[in-house]
């Protein structure tokens, strides 16, 4: 949570308060911020919400081996 909070944060940051002036070498430096900003918040949301794949059992293998699935129209 603490890692989505500052990524939000340091966005919302940029948007509204940050230095209009930033010019030549401080732009690749907002620039940079905004990216690992987004990529922090990326990076929270999988670890909030990590991914299983695969656990659930599907309909298919429910049913007895073989077993062809119901054709719904």
């Amino acid at each position: 949570m603490a890692l989505l909070l500052l990524g939000i944060a340091l966005v919302l940051w940029r948007v509204f308060g940050s230095p209009q002036d930033w010019e030549g070498g401080m732009r690749w430096l907002r620039t940079g911020l905004m990216l690992g900003a987004l990529g922090a918040i990326g990076l929270s949301a999988r670890l909030i919400f990590p991914d299983t794949g695969g656990d659930a059992p599907d309909e298919v293998s429910e049913k007895a081996p073989g077993a062809a699935p119901d054709e719904r129209p």
